[in-house]
């Protein structure tokens, strides 16, 4: 994990998250996208950060943050979607005090869809989850 800064945001945002999720997963490979090439399953992907930037704040500050991260998992049985999907909730609330530490305050971890389709003959089943958080810089 890495201090937010304002000039590389966006990246560490994703490294903070990969970093929590990478240590604490018990199945599956943490990637920035889907890999098509050989993959292996299940996958939880982090997509890239939304940001949001107000100018101004009703404390007088300059600049307040907010972000949404989709993060994609991607696995063959139903049963490993809903697990990693609990396995990232639990991980994000035990390590909510060294994320926050890091600059990244999580508001909301919100099931925003699941769906199920074909691909190299294989049955995928997967679900997103929407983060939504308050960046600290």
């Amino acid at each position: 994990m890495v201090n937010i800064v304002e000039t590389t945001i966006r990246a560490n945002i994703f490294e903070t998250l990969y970093d929590s999720l990478t240590a604490s997963l018990s199945a599956g490979t943490v990637t920035a996208a889907f890999i098509d090439d050989n993959p292996t399953f299940p996958q939880v992907v982090i997509n890239p950060t939304k940001l949001l930037i107000k100018k101004l704040t009703l404390n007088r500050g300059t600049k307040e943050y907010t972000c949404e991260v989709e993060i994609e998992i991607y696995a063959k049985k139903n049963k490993d979607i809903d697990e990693i999907a609990d396995e990232i909730h639990a991980d994000l609330s035990t390590n909510e005090a060294t994320i926050k530490a890091f600059g990244l305050y999580i508001n909301d971890i919100e099931d925003s869809n699941s769906d199920t389709f074909f691909w190299n003959d294989q049955k995928i089943h997967t679900k997103t989850l929407l983060l939504t958080a308050q960046v600290n810089i």
